[in-house]
């Protein structure tokens, strides 16, 4: 089945390093999409905008799969490639 999202700003390349890290435009929910090929999968890392850079969590997103992320708007996002795109997003029904 499909998610139904409403896109609240361009898709960007998700930043590589922590330092690096994007809010994603303030977002409380990203789209995640690894678009390297099936069985490369990247770590994504969710961390807190704080002078340590605070690890909240992090996950493994598989190639060519699709998840979406929900957290605060001042948390930041990064991944181990450049391959995952992220995008605020509404809330997905599916």
């Amino acid at each position: 089945m499909a998610n139904i999202i409403r896109p609240l700003a361009a898709e960007i390349a998700s930043p590589t390093t922590a330092g690096a890290a994007s809010n994603v435009n303030g977002a409380q929910t990203v789209r995640a999409v690894n678009t390297a090929a099936a069985g490369t999968q990247y770590l994504v890392t969710l961390q807190l905008a704080d002078s340590d850079a605070t690890v909240v969590g992090s996950f493994s997103l598989a190639g060519n799969d699709t998840t979406f992320i929900s957290k605060k708007p001042t948390e930041e996002v990064f991944s181990a490639n450049a391959a995952v795109r992220l995008s605020k997003v509404s809330n997905p029904r599916g």
